[in-house]
């Protein structure tokens, strides 16, 4: 039974908090409200920042005496203080995993109740002093509100109220799952746990104390047809139903979850998937919408779609955790997933006990989803330097609270609940005595500072900074937010909806309008700029595969609004130039140059190295490299021949041309065939005047 529809609202007072939870209150200038939703989107609270006061009235049956009932909360963004029929029953804290309050003698009492929530989301905070746990959800506004649906469940004596459900290692003889599930009894009793997978039905006995009991067991299943990654193989899923039975086969409770089997193995961000390697190609990811109800199956399906035409194989959810649409169509896709807890920047130093109780939910929620192969405890803890395009070394050397003491508690707390997948203390830090392994970095290269090349000689002198490089990338302006030509070269700050000043800083420090005729070529420049970078910098990274380099995600795929951002899909998922950029430097097998120079002169020597790197698990056989270089009218071809093996990254050449003749463009344009395969690549300068 589903509690939805219009709810009641209104905004929390001193005198209206003691009053909200009575049956007899005058409802007469409350305003409805839908549930679930988002105070934010409707127009009597889309200022407020709350709390806000929920009433809504239902009739529900008695249960009978065999039977137990449930108030489920879903989701409540981000606290939430529980009445039903005028009687306080809990508080809650989380935004992203459910509730279950027992109402059954609430329910036997009478058939007309009144259910009343006070929510709870505070605006952010500043640094240091945040005390929810809400990471980049809060980042365009609160998102204040129930957000997903409350319902009433009903159950034998024995009700099943959490489950975790973890692979903890597959292989093709055999998989081992470690479930462990919550349950209430009525009673002291013996249970029975009924787990079908396959076909097969394990069964495990346990007495139960009344009240809360955990149970834990491990399932061995033979044969287990293998969950791979998209380019790597089959996505095959499986339902696994939990059920609980009295000692007389009587059923009490029962969940299904699907399930996909696999192993994951990191080692210096060298990934394994079933004992296959593999390079990560990915990008970073915020909510799908700054609606959270809104969000749906269709929408989370173009997402990973378009993440996997654009030929990633992992996108990182960066501080926060996405709508559950968003899981099912990645494990169905074959599409990766790095997981963050909900946290970004400095918190106070009280909310240590709540992260780690959230760490345990977040594990319990999607432990059981096969794309997720990495969590990460903390969204860049240190906040970024936007004059810089990489942080100082001795930096991230100095420990911080957050650093050594938060990050550290949570990853131990995710380490404990899933030994099955690598856990990492943070993101955006450079490698130090403390985390020297699992360091990822954030490098600005042609945004913050310095050039877009400026990234190859950086990661010549610090190759443990490119282990995995988790953020890069530059913000460009879409075409609908380009400024208007009346006021030109004069900007509204407001009109361009940047995400703080820092970035509208940059933006203007690389781009000053004044350098500009008009504002389309202001917007078109911002976007090419975003283009080139992106490639030129997936391409460093992926010359350096495995050497030390693991992979990358660069920042960001999708845009939630009409704002100047990194994204390369504006809000409505159209592309960006640095769309078709990032499609075509991440194929999984390219032929590439090293950067030209932006500029040569005349009689001055063009050098460049052709490589050709191939992420696919077979062989490419004998394959055929083809380039021409063509400047002042004239074309220069070389041509390679030789066997590609899985899985590597080749030299294969040097150009080096005598730059003759008149000022004038120059083109590269390389070509690799195979007799399964034809990709090509290109690059642009000119000769001087």
């Amino acid at each position: 039974m589903e509690l939805t529809g219009p709810w009641l609202a209104q905004t929390a007072s001193d005198a209206r908090r003691r009053s909200f939870p009575l049956n007899d209150l005058d409802e007469s200038d409350w305003t409805k409200l839908p549930v679930p939703g988002q105070w934010r989107f409707t127009k009597e609270f889309a200022d407020q920042n709350g709390p806000l006061l929920y009433r809504t009235r239902f009739n529900a049956p008695a249960p009978t005496s065999q039977q137990r009932s449930w108030l489920e909360i879903g989701g409540i963004f981000s606290q939430g203080d529980i009445w039903l029929d005028g009687s306080y029953l809990q508080a809650t804290e989380g935004y992203f995993f459910g509730h279950t309050i027992e109402i059954t003698t609430a329910l036997k009492t009478q058939n007309e109740h009144l259910l009343a929530i006070e929510v709870t989301s505070p605006p952010q905070a500043p640094a240091g002093q945040q005390r929810t746990l809400t990471g980049t959800t809060q980042q365009n506004g609160n998102p204040g509100g129930i957000w997903q649906p409350i319902s009433i469940r009903q159950t034998g004596p024995i009700s099943l109220l959490q489950q975790r459900i973890i692979c903890t290692d597959a292989n093709p003889t055999v998989a081992s799952l470690a479930i462990r599930v919550v349950v209430d009894a009525d009673q002291p009793q013996l249970a029975v746990f009924h787990t079908t997978i396959l076909g097969i039905d394990h069964r495990h006995q346990q007495p139960l104390a009344a009240g809360q009991n955990t149970v834990e067991w491990p399932i061995r299943v033979p044969h287990p047809p293998l969950w791979w990654p998209h380019e790597l193989g089959d996505q095959p899923l499986h339902q696994i139903t939990l059920a609980v039975t009295d000692q007389h086969g009587t059923p009490s409770d029962q969940t299904t979850q699907h399930i996909g089997f696999r192993s994951i193995r990191m080692h210096h961000h060298q990934w394994r998937i079933n004992e296959q390697r593999l390079f990560l190609r990915g990008a970073n990811l915020g909510p799908l919408n700054n609606n959270l109800t809104s969000i749906n199956e269709k929408q989370a399906q173009q997402v990973v779609t378009q993440a996997l035409e654009a030929n990633l194989n992992l996108l990182r959810l960066a501080g926060h955790i996405a709508h559950p649409a968003l899981y099912t169509a990645c494990d169905q896709a074959g599409l990766l997933l790095w997981q963050d807890m909900p946290l970004r920047g400095e918190y106070h130093r009280s909310i240590r006990s709540q992260a780690t109780h959230q760490a345990r939910e977040m594990v319990n929620l999607l432990g059981h989803h096969p794309s997720i192969i990495v969590w990460c405890a903390h969204d860049t803890p240190d906040a970024p330097d936007t004059t810089k395009a990489a942080p100082r070394s001795l930096d991230h050397q100095k420990p911080t609270w957050s650093r050594a003491v938060l990050d550290r508690s949570i990853r131990r707390e995710i380490q404990r609940k899933d030994p099955s997948r690598p856990a990492l203390s943070q993101s955006g830090m450079l490698p130090n005595l403390a985390n020297y392994q699992e360091a990822n970095s954030h490098l600005w290269f042609g945004w913050h500072d310095g050039q877009v090349t400026d990234l190859d000689p950086y990661l010549s002198h610090r190759p443990g900074a490119g282990r995995f490089v988790s953020a890069f990338g530059s913000h460009s302006v879409p075409n609908q937010l380009t400024p208007d030509q009346a006021n030109w070269p004069t900007l509204d700050p407001a009109q361009l909806n940047t995400s703080n000043d820092q970035q509208l800083d940059v933006l203007l420090r690389r781009f000053p309008p004044e350098n500009f005729t008009d504002p389309a070529a202001w917007v078109t420049a911002t976007q090419q700029h975003q283009a080139h970078l992106l490639k030129t910098q997936i391409e460093i990274l992926r010359r350096r595969k495995y050497r030390p380099v693991g992979g990358f995600t660069f920042d960001q795929l999708l845009a939630t609004e009409p704002a100047t951002s990194s994204s390369i899909l504006n809000h409505q998922g159209h592309p960006k130039p640095a769309y078709a950029a990032v499609t075509a430097a991440c194929q999984p097998t390219l032929v590439m140059a090293n950067p030209l120079e932006a500029t040569y002169t005349s009689d001055q020597t063009l050098t460049t190295n052709i490589t050709v790197v191939h992420d696919g698990p077979q062989p490419l056989g004998l394959t055929r490299i083809t380039a021409q270089l063509t400047f002042g009218g004239q074309t220069h071809t070389s041509v390679w021949e030789g066997n590609i093996d899985a899985d590597l990254v080749m030299h294969i050449g040097q150009i080096t041309q005598n730059l003759t003749g008149p000022p004038g463009p120059i083109e590269l344009k390389l070509q690799l065939t195979t007799d399964q395969l034809t990709t090509t690549n290109h690059y642009q300068s000119n000769i001087a005047t």
